[in-house]
């Protein structure tokens, strides 16, 4: 990020008491609380100073509150990402706590030499992640110094976190800024002053900024989540870092039994847990995060949902992770959990659980912006993350995206999650985008519906980007495929292909670095591109087969480009999937009268009957 710390505000530089140094404000009568040792009135009393800091009981360390051998500061970032002096930094403050395993003394010659480096260069450094971390770092390993550092230099480390909080006061959150500027704002304009005040609570003016962290972290949990905890999906790669920031806050508060924010962002703190949980595969990372993101360690867990949490989020966490990772949470507790799925068309952000157990399906959408991205899970194996990306023309000529994504359905019961969002296309056409996971039947249906051109020959191709331990093994002679990570995981049918390759027609299902693409063409006025995917494995190599169906309407067969209806059948389970690409009307399909815009069912033979998954009429769910 290419922003600098700048001088404070006019107001603030135009306060002298409040702009000048804390080294220069400690001959004040005023500077000093009624918690300071008696002979300390200046910041030339150094002995009496640090003779106090280094035998004070209280306040506790953050490793101490958060009963963690970890540094917190490390929480939710993984390491291979820090720079190295904001590693060197943590590594300081983690061996001068008195709870770290490591209790060899740093020496004094190596922490002067760092701390001075740091320090000097604090007017230049960017308002980043890493750099909101060194300031914490200094701050935390600030009272446990005194004996390895000169007094100049301790009450020159100090003076430089107050300019820094200072000069972040007026830096207010804006959910349109970078994601990593506003995890960096919460970080020094409120994460910072409260920790100061914690560590500080003898110096009057470093206790008083306990206000303007409660202002800060109060805003920003109003800003960057939707109301309900719930991150926009552009903030996705720092939501676990935010949760870690906003968990040690909690725990700094806690201890003075004061609150960190106002009541509504105490409500938003306790929904994001919940969320923070969903959104994390089986191994403990957040889905559409960071490629080297951290995951949960046992420490983090057990604060958030102690902090934050409650025995229903307890529950789904030792549901979703392995007891290693849930070993610091109480093992007796409800059976209950949170709602399994969720989504926001704030967030642009949808997910999508089978149930919570580790090994069921999971589904991540993120449609905050025109490249939407993907993760799929199947149990503990990811099978795609990445973009969602497709190219659609019409009569040889691109069709661009123009725009974002609207949200169109969102459905949610005992059968399926559902999601349904659109996108505008030049020449006036629209891509209507579906996901439906079903929770019992174990499959997800992934389809592009191109709608609305002025009529030509549509081509439309879309990839799914496969994760790295995933091969696709497409079947000889019919167009289906495996996904297999060293055993079958799941099965893929293109079900608007022909399902024998000896038929040529209409397009293909392949797979080429990485990627696996789905393409087809069709004259007409609406394409639709619908994928099935069976994530039962145990389904996986049982026989398949799928049918493209008669629509009929007033007797008469319907084109492809005004309803589609497909039968696809693994196994001994069949689905019938039917699709209105024109205005609903009366039409029959597989024997059923159908006046809907969508309807997936299971298909009951050989009865001929169907049991319905999903309806959607117009484009709301019934």
């Amino acid at each position: 990020m290419a922003s600098t710390l700048q001088p404070a505000s006019k107001s603030l530089a135009s306060t002298k008491k409040t702009s000048r140094r804390l080294s220069e404000q400690a001959s004040s009568v005023r500077f000093w609380r009624d918690k300071t040792p008696t002979g300390v009135e200046s910041a030339d009393d150094w002995k009496l100073w640090a003779a106090h800091l280094g035998s004070r009981q209280a306040p506790k360390s953050l490793m101490n509150l958060c009963l963690s051998e970890e540094l917190p500061l490390r929480w939710g970032i993984s390491r291979e990402e820090l720079s190295g002096q904001a590693a060197e930094l943590l590594s300081l403050a983690q061996k001068l706590d008195a709870r770290s395993p490591d209790k060899s003394r740093p020496s004094k010659k190596k922490t002067e030499q760092l701390l001075s480096k740091w320090q000097k260069g604090t007017s230049s450094q960017p308002q980043s992640i890493d750099f909101a971390l060194e300031c914490l770092a200094v701050a935390h390993a600030l009272p446990r110094i005194a004996d390895l550092v000169k007094p100049e230099l301790w009450w020159k480390l100090l003076d430089a976190l107050w300019q820094i909080v200072q000069s972040s006061a007026d830096w207010r959150i804006d959910v349109e800024l970078p994601p990593e500027e506003g995890l960096a704002q919460q970080m020094l304009s409120g994460e910072l002053p409260l920790t100061l005040a914690h560590l500080l609570p003898e110096m009057r003016p470093v206790h008083k900024l306990r206000a303007a962290a409660h202002e800060a972290l109060s805003d920003g949990l109003a800003e960057l989540l939707n109301g309900d905890g719930l991150v926009r999906g552009t903030h996705l790669a720092v939501q676990r870092p935010l949760l870690a920031c906003w968990t040690r806050c909690r725990a700094l508060s806690q201890s003075h039994k004061k609150n960190a924010w106002n009541q509504k962002a105490e409500k938003q703190y306790q929904c994001l847990v919940t969320h923070a949980i969903a959104l994390s595969s089986p191994t403990g990372r957040p889905l559409l995060g960071w490629p080297h993101d951290a995951p949960w360690t046992p420490e983090f867990l057990q604060n958030a949902v102690r902090l934050g949490g409650d025995a229903a989020d307890r529950a789904a966490a030792r549901f979703t992770f392995s007891k290693k990772m849930t070993s610091l949470l109480p093992k007796k507790g409800t059976k209950l959990v949170p709602e399994t799925s969720d989504h926001c068309e704030w967030s642009g952000l949808a997910y999508l659980r089978t149930d919570w157990e580790r090994t069921e399906p999971t589904v991540v959408v993120d449609y905050s912006t025109p490249d939407l991205r993907l993760e799929v899970w199947a149990g503990p194996q990811r099978l795609i993350s990445g973009t969602w990306a497709f190219e659609t023309a019409l009569d040889g000529k691109r069709l661009e995206p123009i725009g974002s994504w609207d949200e169109v359905c969102w459905f949610s019961d005992e059968d399926v999650d559902y999601l349904e969002i659109s996108i505008d296309l030049t020449g006036g056409a629209k891509l209507e985008r579906q996901i439906l996971l079903a929770r019992d039947e174990t499959f997800l249906l992934l389809s592009d519906n191109v709608v609305g051109t002025e009529g030509g020959e549509i081509s439309h191709s879309y990839r799914l980007p496969i994760d790295s331990e995933v091969a696709f093994e497409p079947a000889k002679e019919t167009r289906e495929g495996l996904l297999v990570a060293g055993k079958t995981v799941a099965r893929v049918l293109p079900l608007a292909l022909p399902e024998w390759r000896v038929d040529p027609r209409t397009g293909e299902l392949t797979s080429s670095e990485g990627q696996l693409e789905l393409s087809q063409k069709l004259p007409g006025r609406n394409l639709s591109c619908p994928l099935l995917i069976d994530l039962r494995k145990q389904r996986a190599r049982k026989e398949c087969t799928w049918r493209q169906l008669a629509v009929a309407e007033s007797l008469e067969i319907q084109p492809h480009d005004v309803a589609v209806g497909y039968r696809a059948q693994c196994g001994k389970d069949q689905w019938l999937v039917y699709r209105s690409l024109e205005k609903p009307a009366n039409r029959s399909v597989l024997g059923q009268n159908i006046s809907l815009d969508c309807l997936v069912a299971r298909f009951l033979a050989p009865e001929g009957e169907v049991d319905e998954l999903l309806e959607i009429e117009g484009g709301e769910e019934e």
